[in-house]
């Protein structure tokens, strides 16, 4: 068997979505209905980070908000680090329906033409 020589390996490179800078104060409403100022500070294909001077919500929280000239989008908390949190964007940007129970994480995949 062939010794190879490690120091040789490199590693793939994991590609990171790009993501926006944007300064934009919003309003973020919880599934229970309370509301917060935030400021939104970037923007990617699969998430927000923001910042809440009242604190962040709790991980897990099911959250809305609407971005300037934007449909509201919805996500859930993912990530807390201090005053700074993380939301996971529901690819279709639609909330969930508040009659039928609501998902506890966004849909894994992108909408399908039966979406």
């Amino acid at each position: 068997m062939a010794i190879v020589d490690k120091s040789l390996f490199r590693p793939t490179p994991v590609p990171r979505l790009r993501r926006r800078k944007l300064l934009a104060r919003v309003v973020l409403t919880q599934a229970d209905g309370a509301q917060r100022a935030v400021v939104v500070e970037n923007v990617s294909a699969s998430g927000i980070q923001a910042s809440c001077g009242e604190g962040a919500p709790p991980v897990g929280a099911q959250v809305t908000l609407a971005l300037p000239g934007m449909a509201p989008l919805w996500g859930v908390v993912r990530w807390i680090q201090g005053r700074r949190f993380g939301i996971e964007i529901d690819p279709r940007g639609a909330a969930p329906n508040a009659e039928q129970d609501a998902p506890t994480s966004p849909p894994a995949g992108p909408p399908t033409l039966s979406d």
